[in-house]
């Protein structure tokens, strides 16, 4: 089926039925997934979906609902009926489709077309091999709590009634294995994966099983250490959870609302001159890189944070027009079910001009951060509060592993006080950071 020649037509019978505006979200795809553990197949499953979501503005009412009935009897009562929906709906001055700029989508090299080749014996045969391996990588391992492969391809289609016709392919390989080490009363799990948008992109089995391997067993034995205040290093793969709960609180409405402790930030520096943060999905082959937003902007690298000042805040266009500002707008869109709404798309944490090494080796007593159990931000005061596991340093070298505490501060205090950012970015999911060291944080641990 050509599906944007289909979208075009519900395109314009929605315009035929009395709408003002109208744009059709559609999405068409397949998803394979394989999940083994302890050496068994437990699940082996693939799903083929498509649907389209239907957003029509009439007299700035908004009308949404979404179908996966392709057939065009069904089209035609769904169209008239979202239509319908508008009519009823409160007129919000904000309302309707963006105002699009010319231009012409680019290509990000997002989509292999290998992955109609790979037998699914193959793939099994992965989930298998980092399984075993990762069993194999200490004794003191016990036992696996899954390992898996999927591969999936996804076409996303935008069309709407102010020119816009837009549409990429996508593919998306993973696997990994997450592995227990330990009995009784001290266990611990580690887990590793790979995910690319090219099967030849992946991590090699054996780095991802003996990853997940040292993950867990390197943690055992951890203990709380004593409350007290001390410098932490927040690992590269920890700082995830970190810069979630800030951006959180960068969102547009929030802004609008006043409910965020950013609010009264913007232009004004609230972290280190060391931080500087992108939104950057322009980036070639890269797992969250896409050509266009959730709706139909194409896509560029925006500046957040820029020598620790904030630069703007993450509006969708219907939130901006709402707070009366003029931005460059970020719209995520979680699949055709749902509208889009303000949200970043590939964050860049810039790297520092130091070795992690280096930055722990100068620490005398503090805290290596491995996990996060959270964001820990609330962003609406911008307390910060999280359970935290990792490595004591002691004079500049890990002592013990250490589990059972929380981190707790200011989240402004925090980041002003970044003192060091290390060079070890790893560009690999949707927020990406180096590991950096805050000068003093709280860690509530034994009394």
């Amino acid at each position: 089926m050509d599906y944007k020649s289909l979208s075009k037509s519900i395109v314009k019978k929605a315009l035929k039925f009395g709408a003002d505006e109208a744009e059709v979200y559609l999405e068409n795809g397949r998803r394979f997934y394989i999940r083994v553990r302890n050496r068994d197949i437990e699940t082996v499953k693939q799903a083929i979906s498509k649907g389209l979501g239907l957003r029509v503005f009439k007299e700035n009412k908004l009308g949404f609902s979404y179908t996966s009935d392709f057939s065009e009897q069904s089209l035609e009562e769904f169209t008239k009926k979202t239509v319908q929906l508008s009519l009823v709906a409160d007129p919000k001055p904000w309302n309707g489709l963006p105002d699009f700029k010319e231009g012409k989508i680019q290509d990000f090299d997002l989509y292999d077309p290998y992955i109609s080749e790979i037998e699914n014996e193959k793939k099994i045969k992965i989930a298998k091999e980092v399984e075993r391996i990762a069993l194999a990588f200490d004794k003191r391992i016990t036992k696996s709590r899954v390992a898996g492969f999927d591969d999936g391809e996804r076409e996303i289609i935008i069309v709407n009634s102010k020119g816009v016709s837009y549409s990429y392919k996508t593919t998306v390989f993973n696997f990994g294995v997450a592995v227990i080490a330990g009995e009784g009363s001290d266990m611990q799990s580690g887990g590793w994966g790979s995910s690319k948008r090219h099967f030849k992109d992946l991590d090699n089995v054996e780095n991802v099983a003996n990853k997940a391997g040292k993950e867990a067993v390197e943690g055992l034995g951890a203990k709380p250490v004593d409350t007290q205040k001390a410098p932490v290093v927040l690992d590269r793969y920890a700082a995830f959870s970190f810069w979630w709960g800030i951006l959180r609180a960068m969102n547009g409405d929030s802004i609008y609302k006043k409910t965020s402790f950013l609010t009264e930030y913007l232009n004004k520096p609230i972290a280190s001159e060391l931080i500087a943060i992108t939104d950057d999905p322009t980036i070639p082959r890269h797992i969250s890189s896409v050509p266009f937003d959730g709706e139909g902007n194409i896509t560029r690298e925006n500046i957040l944070i820029d020598k620790g000042i904030l630069k703007m805040f993450i509006y969708d266009t219907i939130t901006a027009r709402k707070a009366g500002v003029k931005v460059n707008t970020m719209a995520s869109r979680r699949g055709y079910r749902g509208l889009p709404s303000a949200g970043f798309l590939n964050i860049i944490v810039q790297n520092g001009n130091v070795s992690r090494e280096k930055v722990i080796s100068e620490i005398k007593n503090g805290f290596y951060v491995k996990v996060l159990s959270g964001a820990g931000t609330d962003a609406t005061t911008g307390n910060f509060s999280v359970g935290a596991s990792g490595f004591w340093i002691k004079d500049g070298e890990i002592a013990f592993p250490v589990d059972g505490v929380t981190l707790g501060g200011n989240a402004l205090d925090i980041l002003k006080n970044i003192e060091l950012v290390a060079n070890d970015l790893d560009i690999r999911a949707e927020i990406n950071s180096p590991s950096f060291k805050i000068a003093e944080i709280t860690i509530g641990g034994k009394k």
